[in-house]
Formats: C-alpha cells, structure tokens, sequence
C-alpha cells in the first residue's frame, strides 16, 4: 500500500462524501488532506494493533457481504 497513489478519482469520491456530510469542508485540498491522513491511520493501526484492523476487515466482511464466513 506504500506505492498507493491518491488519484483525482479518489478525491472527487471523497468530495461527493463531504458535500453531503460537512459541506463546510467541502474542498479538493480538504479531500486530498482527508485521504492522505486516513491511508497514514491504517498504516499506523496495522503496524500498532493488528486486531483492531481485523475487526475492520471483518465488519467490512460483514457489510458488503463480500467475504465467505
């Protein structure tokens, strides 16, 4: 995931997601921001707690009903 490029794709996903939720926030320098610290958060919670990053993945699981039980 350290090669892993924001692209206009991502911010304009995460624009659409502030424009409905925090409007006041609602910037491509605000989304690019928001991105860059939530990909920072994950490395950080893989590399510090591996089993709350399980929990996510199993709730992810869970929601999208894309994972076998």
């Amino acid at each position: 995931m350290s090669g892993y490029k924001i692209t206009d794709k991502d911010i304009n996903g995460m624009l659409n997601y502030l424009r409905v939720f925090h409007p006041e926030n609602a910037n491509r320098e605000f989304a690019k921001e928001m991105l860059e610290y939530m990909k920072a958060s994950y490395r950080r919670l893989a590399l510090t707690d591996p089993g709350a990053l399980d929990e996510l993945y199993e709730s992810f699981k869970q929601s999208s009903n894309k994972g076998k039980s």
